[in-house]
């Protein structure tokens, strides 16, 4: 007697539709995966893009606070000005007599630089302040 191979269409035979349902299982498994991917991708996006903002922030108030510095502290108050070179960014500058939490007024000054800016229609600011001896 000769053999013969079962054939794959043999073996199926009692399962009719079994393949689809497969297929089905695996786009709704692979689907779920593909977005938690892609919120992920998203969310690292918009993190990235804010630390960028909050980085020139950053540079554009020390550098303003170095000039303030170089100047002997002198200078007028800035209030929103625009910035050069960084659209929606602001810079505001601001000297007031400091006083100490525990011995009060001292003779010394405290100068704040407020960077400010909206991000996705928020508004976001960086703050730096430096006290100094009143001259």
């Amino acid at each position: 007697m000769k053999r013969s191979k079962p054939h794959y269409n043999a073996l199926r035979a009692g399962k009719p539709g079994f393949v689809l349902v497969e297929i089905l299982i695996a786009l709704a498994i692979l689907s779920t995966v593909l977005l938690s991917v892609i919120s992920g991708v998203s969310s690292s996006v918009y993190v990235i893009s804010g630390m960028k903002n909050y980085t020139q922030a950053m540079l554009v108030a020390r550098t303003k606070m170095n000039e303030f510095i170089v100047k002997n502290f002198r200078g007028t108050d800035l209030k929103d000005e625009q910035i050069k070179g960084l659209p929606g960014f602001y810079v505001s500058r601001e000297t007031t007599r400091w006083e100490h939490p525990l011995l009060g007024p001292l003779p010394a000054n405290i100068t704040s630089i407020i960077v400010s800016w909206k991000e996705r229609g928020k508004e976001r600011s960086y703050k730096i302040s430096y006290v100094y001896q009143a001259q």
